[in-house]
């Protein structure tokens, strides 16, 4: 009961950040429907196909269809107005992302509503929009300027090798994703492994149905990002290109890099890294930085 109560209390928070009505419930709404003689046993909601996987849950357990806008190159969110062409007087909801989890960018959700209600006035439906929070929720009616400082250094470096795609947007969280413009050679996957080395952890991803040709790799800019770890970073993806650029000594599979062995009769032989072998690589890394981070700060202790 004590959760339920807290949780409803976050919820009050952020309608009153976002001037919004707390209104009924989807089961209310559901309830209505049927005191209205109106059908309610085939119910849907409209979401992008870049949602999170527990819509896709939702609708399954609950039995409620799932109509998802699919995405395209170039434009990696829900469309407004093809999310508007899927709604039927059955539709509970359109979802909207405040921060899609792919590249950050906040949906269009203005352009949604307005949309929305010259169908409602069309039809007489009244189709309720849910906005999901997202990772955009608690920060889209702030401004943090010195984010926004580092977010440009880190997409400016990125952009100066000319190796890589933005694809994160202006209008979205704090995050900069971006993409290889040519990964016939090698692809994002290696280049997030290679840099777990020097202590990053930045995924990469595969973009939903209808955009799986590209794949990102996404770095979130929190607020202790400072511009000296941008630049840091920038020049380990720049170490990090130069070493798969450099290839005699080594060849990329798959999924991985693999130490060449020798050759037989033409074919390379390779032995690839245990799971215990990267563990045991990565761990090293980070005892590594924690020193490193150990010693400057007894130093700077040591500064009047």
């Amino acid at each position: 009961p004590f959760l339920t109560c807290m949780q409803n209390r976050c919820v009050h928070m952020i309608a009153h950040l976002f001037n919004a009505p707390l209104e009924e419930s989807e089961a209310a709404v559901g309830n209505r429907r049927k005191e209205e003689g109106k059908p309610y046993d085939k119910p849907n909601i409209a979401t992008g196909a870049n949602v999170q996987v527990c819509w896709e849950k939702f609708a399954r357990y609950f039995e409620v269809e799932l109509k998802e806008v699919k995405l395209r190159d170039g434009y990696y969110v829900m469309d407004p107005e093809k999310a508007v062409e899927l709604v039927d007087e059955n539709i509970i909801c359109v979802a909207a992302i405040l921060g899609s989890t792919l590249n950050g960018e906040f949906e269009d959700v203005k352009r949604l509503n307005d949309l929305l209600i010259e169908k409602n006035k069309q039809t007489g439906w009244d189709t309720p929009i849910h906005v999901d929070a997202a990772s955009g929720g608690f920060i889209a009616r702030f401004i943090y300027p010195e984010l926004e400082d580092n977010m440009q250094v880190l997409k400016a470096g990125l952009e100066k090798t000319g190796r890589f795609d933005i694809v994160s947007k202006e209008n979205g969280v704090p995050l900069v994703a971006f993409s290889l413009k040519d990964n016939t050679h090698f692809d994002e996957f290696q280049i997030s492994e290679l840099l777990r080395r020097s202590g990053w952890i930045v995924p990469a991803y595969t973009m939903p149905q209808d955009a799986q040709r590209i794949t990102v790799i996404r770095v979130v800019i929190r607020e202790d990002f400072s511009r000296s770890l941008a630049e840091r970073l920038v020049a380990d993806v720049e170490k990090v290109l130069q070493e798969l650029d450099s290839l005699p000594a080594r060849v990329i599979s798959s999924n991985t890099i693999v130490t060449v062995n020798a050759i037989e009769d033409g074919k390379v032989l390779v032995a690839k890294k245990s799971a215990l072998e990267t563990q045991r690589e990565i761990t090293t890394v980070w005892k590594k930085f924690v020193s490193e981070r150990k010693k400057l700060n007894d130093k700077m202790n040591g500064v009047c």
